[in-house]
C-alpha cells in the first residue's frame, strides 16, 4: 500500500531504523508470492503477519451506520497487527467519506504525527484513494494506520509499534487488497514519483497464491 509513503513513516517510528522496502516484491504475472504472506482472497486482502492471524466477525460502526466486518489480528508482547475488513453496502464502491471517518476514527486515538492523503495505485486515476497515518498513542505505542477502500470494502489496517519495531513496520508495508483471484489492485504504474531505480513500477501486478490462506507451522 502506497510504500514510498509508508517508507516516510517508518522514519517517524524509528530514526535508527533502516529504511524498509516493500515487504511484498514485485512478480511478473504468474509467479506466486505465498510462503510468508497470509492470503485470504474471499476476503481480498493479503498481508506479512508474523505467524497466522486469529480471526473474528465484528460490527463495524461508521457513524449511525453499521456493516459486517472481519478482522485479521496477530496479538504479540510489542502490540496488536491487525487488519479490519468492513463490508460498506448503500453508497458507491468508493466512498471518500467512509474513509475520512475511519481515518478520523484512528486520529482521536492519541497525537497525530503523521497524515497523509495517498493513493493505493496512481493519484493520475484517482481511483483508490485512502490515508496513512502515524498515531502516538498514550500508553507509548506507535500506531502506523492506513485505511482504504475498493469494491465496498473498507480496509483499515493498524500496527501497534515499539521503537525500531521492523515486525510491524513490515507488516504495514506488506497489506495488499487483491481481488478474487489474488491478484494486487497496485498497477504498478509508472510516473515521476514511482519510476526511481529499486521500484516496482512497470512491473505486473503481483500475483498471491489463493490457496495459501494457511501456511506451514515455523520452527
Amino acid at each position: 500500500m502506497s510504500k514510498r509513503v509508508l517508507a516516510v513513516m517508518a522514519l517517524f517510528t524509528c530514526a535508527a531504523a533502516p529504511l524498509l522496502q516493500g515487504a511484498a516484491p514485485a512478480a511478473p504475472l504468474g509467479e506466486i508470492i505465498g510462503d510468508a504472506i497470509y492470503v485470504n482472497c474471499e476476503y481480498r486482502m493479503a498481508a506479512q503477519f508474523p505467524k497466522d492471524p486469529k480471526i473474528r466477525d465484528i460490527t463495524y460502526r461508521d457513524g449511525v451506520r453499521t456493516a459486517p466486518a472481519r478482522q485479521f489480528y496477530y496479538d504479540r508482547p510489542a502490540g496488536q497487527l491487525s487488519v479490519t475488513i468492513a463490508r460498506i453496502t448503500g453508497g458507491p464502491g468508493v466512498d471518500k467519506q467512509v474513509i475520512e471517518n475511519a481515518a478520523d476514527t484512528l486520529r482521536k486515538r492519541g497525537q497525530v504525527r503523521f497524515d497523509a492523503f495517498v493513493y493505493y495505485d496512481d493519484e493520475k486515476s484517482a481511483q483508490l484513494p485512502g490515508r496513512q497515518l502515524q498515531v502516538a498513542l498514550p500508553d507509548g505505542h506507535i500506531l502506523n494506520g492506513s485505511v482504504y477502500m475498493a469494491d465496498h470494502r473498507l480496509y483499515v489496517t493498524e500496527a501497534l509499534a515499539t521503537a525500531n519495531d521492523l515486525e510491524a513496520l513490515m507488516f504495514s508495508q506488506s497489506v495488499s487488497m487483491i481481488d478474487e483471484r489474488g491478484t494486487d489492485l497496485d498497477t504498478n504504474p509508472v510516473n515521476v514519483s514511482t519510476s526511481a531505480v529499486g521500484t516496482s513500477a512497470g512491473l505486473p501486478n503481483r500475483q498471491y497464491d489463493c490457496s495459501r490462506q494457511f501456511r506451514p507451522a515455523r520452527k
